[in-house]
């Protein structure tokens, strides 16, 4: 178990996801100057939403460290490991980011939360399609992209824009929630094949 904490970067990890939690209200104001492709408002994304595709990509990156013939023919469940870890960001995310707009009155801590576990789905579903280097790069492409083309001139983003979207959006949510349980399951199959 050390050596699985050690090879993945777990604790990097974790403190990453904290450390995006913790920096995403002290970042509320500021903005990514990205412009919009379709003539949107073109005044950029919050920093806030575009802020958990760091520690998303750098989990994508810690978990997919290591060969991988020490872990299919692994004794414990390391399987279970990456899936618990992956589901313990989530949760931790979700939690706090709950906890920020009750107690902080940070509206966009949903978002950040709803954002990471949509960033992961996505890293996680090009990674069992296309490699575990393309993972991480995915997740830095969503949100840049999104903002690219995902405001039209009325300047509410499209509905397939979820990043772009306010922290209580149900579609949203259900879009980053659907994602990351697509992503777990074909990395689960995509292992599962290789055993």
């Amino acid at each position: 178990m050390t050596w699985w904490l050690r090879v993945h970067l777990v604790p990097g990890a974790c403190a990453g996801v904290l450390a995006c939690l913790v920096l995403a209200p002290l970042l509320a104001g500021s903005a990514l100057p990205v412009p919009s492709l379709l003539g949107g408002l073109g005044t950029g994304i919050p920093v806030p939403l575009v802020l958990p595709a760091v520690p998303a990509g750098f989990l994508l990156y810690a978990l997919s460290r290591g060969p991988f013939e020490h872990e299919a023919t692994a004794v414990r469940p390391v399987r279970g490991y990456r899936a618990g870890l992956f589901a313990g960001a989530a949760v931790v995310a979700a939690a706090l980011g709950l906890a920020e707009a009750q107690w902080l009155d940070f509206d966009l801590g949903p978002a950040v939360a709803r954002n990471l576990v949509g960033y992961l789905g996505v890293g996680l579903i090009v990674q069992s399609l296309a490699g575990a280097a393309y993972g991480p790069v995915a997740v830095a492409a969503v949100p840049v992209g999104c903002a690219l083309v995902g405001l039209p001139a009325g300047g509410r983003p499209y509905p397939w824009a979820w990043p772009l979207h306010e922290g209580a959006s149900p579609s949203a949510s259900a879009a980053a929630l659907g994602l990351f349980a697509v992503g777990l399951l074909l990395r689960r199959r995509a292992r599962g094949a290789h055993t």
